[in-house]
């Protein structure tokens, strides 16, 4: 019986944009995480915050044993949780970004640990082949806005800053890449998180508050130590930037070692050289650019504009200011909110039907 209550909890998490397809591991890791009895609270879950009762109703327990179970699953970060208007709710987080990243952004006991690591460093190149479609990607990679805000063509999605002020609350986290995979010294603290997810993290002891400036100073550093940063692909908010390397980063490895070019699109940007001002020290080539689009020819930096991903790496660690961003690559506007994106990537994978089941109680 308790491997179908699994079984139905990881179909649930399949309806999701982010996908949850079927193996051994992701079972495994249900079951760390989510007891028999938490399983069956959490069948009467959605995407979207339902009301205490309305989850007790849908599980077929009473309230009192659903605030229990709920209340343990948010504590170790498999669910989400807010208090509304004096009502609380709670959903289902998806797999990612969400059940994988949050118990390691809090910390994990040893024991626990050593059980989950394995787990999902096989599951989660199975896991990255749902994200995006061919039309519609999950991320995107923007540069910092110093390098990009005087150029034209600059659209305010382009505006990292801008978007983070629009935030009603900013906070960081642990990168829980760096903390599974531990390949590189990159700062661990390195996960942005925004708004209702923030608020959930740092009052559940995942993450700490930031002010809005510290937030943009966080980037600036992370810019400076070599991390490509990734936001979703939306225009209207942000719900979160990773500060990634091609080490660790779950979602930069899924494009360039395990195959989906889906995952993440260019910001748009392509980098230009400066033969005046270059004098072919290899550095944009050797130890910023995480793709291997730039080389070195003839003393002089060259761009494979076809590799770039336009995260701006390359500008900033010029000593000469040789190289600058231009507006050159033409993509498609994203969509304006993140439920429209979740919408068409469902859509175009045929399970948009199945996904709209689980929004009503």
């Amino acid at each position: 019986m308790s491997e179908e209550i699994y079984e139905k909890l990881r179909e649930i998490l399949d309806r999701h944009p982010a996908g949850c397809p079927p193996s051994p591991e992701i079972m495994e890791i249900l079951k760390t995480f989510f007891t028999p009895e938490e399983a069956r609270v959490a069948l009467g879950l959605g995407f979207r915050p339902f009301p205490l009762e309305e989850v007790a109703r849908r599980a077929g327990v009473d309230p009192e044993e659903a605030c229990a179970r709920l209340e343990s699953l948010a504590d170790k970060g498999v669910v989400f949780a807010r208090e509304k208007d004096g009502v609380w709710g709670y959903a289902l987080l998806p797999v990612m970004p969400g059940i994988f990243e949050f118990p390691y952004m809090k910390g994990l006991d040893p024991e626990t640990r050593e059980r989950l690591t394995p787990l999902w460093k096989s599951y989660l190149p199975k896991l990255s082949r749902e994200f995006g479609t061919p039309e519609v990607s999950f991320s995107r990679i923007v540069p910092i806005q110093e390098e990009v805000e005087s150029q034209p063509g600059v659209l305010p999605y382009d505006r990292v800053y801008d978007m983070i002020d629009r935030a009603r609350v900013v906070g960081i986290a642990r990168c829980a890449c760096r903390e599974l995979e531990q390949k590189c010294d990159a700062p661990r603290e390195a996960c942005m998180l925004f708004d209702e997810t923030c608020t959930y993290l740092v009052e559940r002891g995942f993450g700490r508050y930031l002010t809005k400036e510290e937030m943009k100073e966080k980037l600036r550093e992370f810019d400076r130590a070599g991390l490509v940063h990734q936001i979703n692909n939306v225009q209207e908010r942000l719900t979160f930037v990773c500060n990634c390397c091609p080490c660790c980063c779950g979602l930069l490895r899924a494009s360039l070692e395990w195959g989906n070019p889906n995952v993440f699109t260019s910001s748009g940007f392509i980098p230009e050289n400066d033969p005046e001002m270059c004098n072919g020290c290899g550095i944009c080539a050797d130890d910023r650019c995480p793709v291997g689009a730039v080389r070195i020819e003839e003393e002089r930096a060259v761009v494979d504009e076809s590799r770039c991903i336009g995260c701006g790496l390359c500008v900033t660690g010029c000593p000469n200011r040789a190289m600058s961003l231009k507006k050159k690559v033409e993509t498609a506007a994203p969509p304006l909110t993140t439920a429209e994106m979740g919408m068409r990537i469902l859509q175009q994978k045929g399970k948009l039907e199945r996904f709209l089941e689980l929004l009503n109680p």
